[in-house]
């Protein structure tokens, strides 16, 4: 479970000396230049099909940054004109929830499912005094894990990133937008499932209305959610079909066969280096078979949580999403996960990102 309720500091992590100096040689000037012009904006595609966004991390919050995740969902909600299709695990967040009423308010459709853990929570109860309809998936045995919210039937934001306090502001995370009638329904389908229906999990149906979807710039975006799509079957087979490189950045990683592929194209000559968020390596992540094996593996340094649930491969795929690399993503949770093709910047902008959190930049 990754609710982000942490909030107290620790004693730095430990670093890896060798680590930093393969990162530096392995990606170069590129991606230092890519990743010093992304600090502070989104990332754009020509034609504004998607946006790419960072938390952004560092000893002290700004809760006025205007690049943070949460002032950036602000302005999204903002503008919405429709609908707003919200699939949170946890909103704690005030100004989101501000923003939620405020879209309500000017008659736009809002609505909202939540984990039920999370669901009497203060935020939650603001919006349903509002006369803001909020379901949540009580009675069901694992978490709905989403972090998704569908605006005006067109545009989706997802990633890792949990409408908290933490989640915007101290924790590392990372948000996608993107704009696709075809993709939100994919979301909005999934959505209803919940909300109307009360289908989690297992419950829920397999079918997806779009599983491939090319956005109007060409890139490949192909949607799944879990526990209800083979989500296993699709990421073995891009880590086994990885040709040059694997990057990942993991809160939990735990599956082990996800790991032992991982180790095998290693020993295929594959380039392999991970981010582990520190308080979740235990006896169940694959933190320690993989540095056993050779591979370059990193504690994270962020003093709050690294959030990320992302793998980057051959510099040309990348996934995301709330998904973590584990067994209960696979079988029990509500989740959602992406995998993006045909998009260079896409790419830089995660593997900058990469290397970002894996040498400590801020």
């Amino acid at each position: 479970m990754n609710a982000d309720t942490s909030t107290n500091n620790t004693e730095p992590k430990s670093w890896g000396t060798k680590f930093i100096l393969f990162l530096l040689i392995s990606f170069g000037a590129v991606a230092l230049g890519f990743l010093c012009n992304y600090i502070g904006k989104p990332i754009v595609g020509p034609d504004s099909p998607w946006e790419v966004y960072f938390s952004e991390v560092s000893g002290e919050v700004d809760v006025n940054n205007p690049h943070s995740l949460e002032k950036r969902l602000v302005a999204k909600l903002a503008a919405a004109e429709i609908g707003i299709d919200a699939a949170l695990q946890q909103l704690n967040s005030k100004p989101i929830a501000d923003a939620l009423i405020e879209a309500h308010g000017r008659n736009v459709t809002v609505r909202l499912v939540t984990e039920a853990k999370y669901a009497g929570e203060r935020q939650i109860e603001r919006l349903q005094a509002e006369g803001i309809p909020v379901v949540d998936d009580a009675g069901y045995t694992g978490l709905m894990h989403n972090k998704f919210i569908v605006i005006d039937k067109r545009y989706v934001w997802t990633g890792s990133y949990n409408t908290t306090y933490n989640g915007a502001h101290k924790n590392n995370n990372n948000v996608i937008y993107l704009n696709s009638v075809k993709l939100a329904d994919n979301f909005t389908w999934e959505f209803e499932e919940m909300f109307n229906d009360g289908e989690f999990g297992r419950r829920s149906e397999k079918r997806i209305p779009h599983p491939q979807v090319t956005l109007s710039d060409g890139t490949q975006v192909f949607t799944y959610f879990s526990p209800e799509n083979n989500t296993i079957s699709a990421l073995l087979e891009e880590i086994t079909s990885a040709k040059r490189s694997i990057y990942f950045m993991a809160f939990s990683f735990t599956h082990d066969e996800l790991g032992a592929a991982i180790r095998e194209r290693f020993k295929n000559k594959i380039t392999v280096a991970g981010v582990f968020e520190e308080r979740q390596i235990n006896e169940h992540s694959e933190y320690e078979s993989m540095k056993e094996a050779g591979i370059l593996v990193l504690e994270d340094k962020n003093n709050a949580m690294m959030h990320h649930k992302v793998m980057i491969i051959d510099g040309e795929t990348v996934i995301t999403g709330s998904y973590n690399f584990s067994k209960n993503a696979a079988i029990r949770n509500c989740e959602n996960l992406l995998i993006i093709k045909n998009n260079p910047d896409i790419s830089q902008a995660y593997l900058a990102e990469f290397q970002r959190v894996s040498t400590g930049r801020r």
